[in-house]
């Protein structure tokens, strides 16, 4: 994956966009707290109605700014991870054009079809997750903890504590995770391979009268990728709200 960040260089300043709106809205949705305890202990308890409609105006309109910025995010996360994903499409369709029949026997056409285009669409979700969720978790870890240790120093290290709990926990399910993803495209792969021999070889099957044996292979092949991706997907969205 390391390899392929040179290709994100044409999205640099969308990247830098990027980042001041996730700053933006780390900004907004740490700062809300603040006003409701003013408005609790200096609003509500000396019955100051102007302080409550004026700390509740500035809560509203910096709840306006957190969800433009999100949207910001998501737009600009979404745009930037499919044009590098288009990029890098186009890198590997050329390179396959120039590999010899020597290479495509050895490499098989199953397996390169599925390289140019179930494992770039895996990485352009990858993508999306890292400019999302993953670049946002730490400036608002960092950030809070700042804060926190701004308004009461002597609890700040609570906070550290289930910071450093939760890297611990998405490090761990990353580990769960990406043997998965190599069992899951390994099962991608032979699908592939399984609907192509079927395809190719249509008129062979049935002259040979071997439709039973082709569908269960590919009822087999077939459910052991569905269960995979099952177990894939439960673990991503057990991440998502830990990562968020």
């Amino acid at each position: 994956m390391l390899k392929l960040l040179k290709y994100l260089k044409p999205y640099t300043l969308q990247l830098i966009a990027l980042v001041v709106l996730i700053f933006g809205t780390v900004a907004a949705t740490l700062q809300m707290p603040d006003y409701m305890a003013k408005i609790i202990n200096e609003g509500i308890v000396k019955s100051d109605n102007s302080l409550i409609f004026h700390k509740g105006l500035l809560m509203f309109l910096i709840a306006l700014v957190g969800a433009v910025c999100t949207v910001g995010v998501g737009f600009l996360a979404s745009r930037i991870a499919t044009g590098f994903s288009r990029d890098i499409r186009n890198k590997v369709f050329s390179r396959v054009e120039s590999f010899s029949l020597v290479e495509f026997n050895k490499l098989s056409t199953a397996s390169l079809i599925t390289r140019s285009t179930n494992d770039i669409q895996q990485i352009q979700t990858v993508m999306v997750l890292l400019l999302r969720m993953v670049l946002q978790a730490p400036i608002t870890g960092i950030w809070a903890i700042f804060k926190a240790y701004q308004l009461a120093p002597s609890l700040s290290w609570i906070i550290a504590l289930a910071v450093v709990i939760l890297l611990g926990v998405i490090f761990v399910m990353f580990a769960v995770v990406l043997p998965k993803f190599k069992v899951l495209q390994r099962l991608v792969d032979r699908l592939n391979l399984v609907t192509r021999e079927n395809l190719t070889g249509l008129r062979v099957i049935r002259a040979f009268n071997n439709e039973k044996f082709e569908q269960a292979k590919f009822e087999k092949t077939n459910v052991d990728l569905t269960a995979a991706n099952l177990f894939v997907n439960r673990l991503m969205v057990v991440m998502q709200p830990v990562m968020m």
